[in-house]
C-alpha cells in the first residue's frame, strides 16, 4: 500500500502535518497537537485521513504532563515509508527539515496544496488586525485584517513553501526575524496578507483544523474576527450562541 507511485493527496496533507509537529524514533512515530485546540482536528479529521492513506485506525489520546493531544504508531512499514521514501530523518528535524523532494517537484498542484494544508494545521496561524493610518473607524477598532502566517528556524523550507504557494498562485513574502536570545537561531516568517489571498487560500488549500477554519467562517460571515478569541467562542459565535460583538467588552 506504501508504494513510491501511491503517492496522494491524503499522504501529502499528513507528510506535512508530520513535518511540522511530528517526530520520528527507530521505534515509532508520533504526532502530537494542542490538547485542547487541536482535538476536533485529530478525532475527526487526521484520523480517517489516516484510515485512508495508510488503512490505520489511529487513537488519538491526551498526554497530559506534555498538555498535548496525539497519537504514537509503531509499524515499521509507516516507518520505513517517512524515513526511507519521504526522507524524513530519525530523530530531531528542527534544523534540518526540507519538503520531501517528490511533493516539491509534483505536478500536481493538488498534492502542493495538500501538503501545505496539513503544514498549516499543525504549524501556521491565521490572524486579523486592525487597521492603522488614514482608515475608516470601524476599521481601527475592528480586526477585520487577515494575515496568514508559518514560522520555522528552517531557511529553505520556509522557501520551500513560498515557492509551492506561488505555484498554486497565492503571493507571499518570506522575512527573516532575528532572534532575542544570543543562544537561539534566527527565525522566517512566511505571510500571506490580505482579504483577496486568503479567500485564495480557502479555496485551492483550505482550512483542514477546526481552529483556523472557525476563524475564516467567523470572518466570511461578520468580516472581523477579535483577536484573543478562544475556539470555543468562535464555534459559539457560528452556533448563533454567542454575540461577537460581544467579544470586544462593553461599549464605553
Amino acid at each position: 500500500m506504501l508504494k513510491k507511485n501511491k503517492l496522494n493527496p491524503e499522504i501529502s496533507e499528513i507528510a506535512g502535518l508530520f513535518a511540522a509537529d511530528g517526530s520520528m524514533q527507530k521505534e515509532h512515530i508520533s504526532f502530537w497537537g494542542n490538547l485542547y485546540a487541536d482535538r476536533d482536528y485529530y478525532d475527526f479529521h487526521l484520523k480517517p485521513l489516516f484510515l485512508r492513506a495508510f488503512h490505520i485506525n489511529i487513537n488519538p489520546h491526551e498526554k497530559k504532563s506534555n498538555s498535548v493531544y496525539g497519537f504514537y504508531i509503531c509499524k515499521k512499514e509507516v516507518i520505513n515509508f517517512f524515513h526511507s521514501y519521504l526522507g524524513f530523518p530519525i530523530g530531531s528535524k528542527t534544523y534540518s527539515f526540507e519538503v520531501p523532494k517528490g511533493i516539491l517537484e509534483s505536478k500536481n498542484k493538488e498534492i502542493l496544496a495538500s501538503f501545505i494544508r496539513g503544514f498549516f494545521a499543525g504549524d501556521g496561524c491565521l490572524n486579523f488586525d486592525k487597521r492603522y493610518g488614514n482608515y475608516r473607524a470601524a476599521l481601527k477598532i475592528l480586526h477585520t485584517y487577515p494575515r496568514i502566517q508559518i514560522r520555522s528556524v528552517s531557511q529553505r523550507a520556509i522557501y520551500q513553501l513560498s515557492d509551492m504557494l506561488l505555484k498554486l498562485g497565492i503571493s507571499n513574502f518570506v522575512s527573516k526575524k532575528p532572534s532575542k536570545n544570543k543562544h537561539w537561531v534566527d527565525s522566517y516568517m512566511l505571510q500571506v496578507s490580505g482579504k483577496e489571498n486568503l479567500h485564495k487560500w480557502g479555496g485551492i488549500i483550505g482550512f483542514a483544523n477546526s481552529n483556523h477554519s472557525s476563524r475564516y467562517e467567523m470572518f466570511k460571515r461578520y468580516g472581523f474576527v477579535p483577536s484573543n478569541t478562544s475556539y470555543q467562542e468562535r464555534l459559539s459565535v457560528l452556533k448563533g450562541d454567542l454575540d461577537p460583538w460581544s467579544l470586544y467588552g462593553p461599549v464605553a
